[in-house]
């Protein structure tokens, strides 16, 4: 995750490789191997790389890394889920990691947990948060803290329908269910077919659902709203949604998430009560906060 090349170097003519000795900062680096890419977290140590790439056909490569110790660990506290909007870091960690590891770890799990976050953040000295995986899990903590419950939910302003700009400013004083979806999710249309019967048992003054469409294509977006005819607010995100979860688009870094369907539940106040919810618990949440 560095900025700029650190070391560089070609195959020589009997196949092998080397660069001169260089002292750098303990933290996650990207190896290229032609266009070929990887993070690696790096200590001062050498590292030696034996075995055959084929970058054409990189499932055919057979390649050995010693020196890299440290990163291997780390491996073995990466989270089974996939799932960045469910996955977590176990608790065991605590006491087992550098500083530095710690850091980087956040960085290569890259989960939506606060509570995981700040634990790695809180194993880290104020004095060793210098690295750039230090700095990202800083901002990342600080992202976070407006995610948990009873967090107020980051305002936003997108376009209705009829082109005018709505915000959720707008519906302060009412419980709102947002849901952030797109035509092409198949999950996200059997999902908003669910909340209408939520919407149809429970709709009250009190109550407003919003749903939010990343879709790349404004046509789309309307095809759905053709299709679907839902009773309620529906917004698009001319954004779209990103290609790459490394840079994801400001209302999921707001509300982080990666993955659709996405939703959530606010109360009066406009303070988060639920989030990740799906339908029973979309109706759970709605009546905790009527009581």
């Amino acid at each position: 995750m560095n900025e700029g090349v650190v070391l560089s170097c070609i195959i020589g003519t009997n196949n092998t490789f080397s660069t001169d000795e260089i002292n750098i900062i303990p933290d996650v680096y990207k190896l290229y191997l032609g266009e070929t890419e990887q993070n690696i977290y790096l200590e001062n140590n050498p590292v030696t790389i034996n075995g055959y790439f084929d970058e054409k056909n990189p499932e055919q490569s057979s390649l050995s890394f010693t020196g890299i110790d440290p990163f291997l660990t780390l491996q073995n506290y990466m989270p089974a889920e996939k799932d960045p909007d469910i996955a977590t870091i176990s608790t065991s960690v605590k006491g087992k990691l550098t500083p530095s590891m710690a850091s980087a770890l956040a960085y290569l799990a890259d989960v939506n947990d606060y509570q995981s976050n700040k634990m790695l953040l809180d194993m880290i000295p104020e004095q060793d948060r210098k690295s750039l995986s230090a700095k990202w899990l800083v901002n990342r903590v600080e992202i976070l803290s407006h995610q948990i419950i009873g967090a107020e939910c980051p305002d936003f302003t997108f376009t209705d329908a009829n082109g005018k700009n709505v915000s959720l400013k707008d519906f302060r004083g009412k419980i709102v269910v947002l849901d952030f979806c797109a035509s092409w999710c198949g999950p996200c249309r059997k999902e908003m077919r669910s909340m209408l019967t939520i919407y149809n048992e429970l709709k009250a003054d009190d109550l407003e659902f919003i749903s939010v469409s990343l879709d790349d294509s404004e046509a789309k977006w309307r095809k759905m709203l053709d299709e679907e005819k839902l009773p309620w607010v529906m917004l698009w995100d001319k954004t779209g949604f990103p290609k790459n979860s490394k840079t994801p688009s400001a209302i999921q870094t707001d509300y982080g998430f990666y993955s659709i369907p996405f939703l959530v539940v606010i109360d009066k106040e406009g303070k988060l009560a639920a989030r990740n919810v799906r339908g029973e618990q979309v109706r759970e949440a709605i009546l905790k906060i009527r009581q």
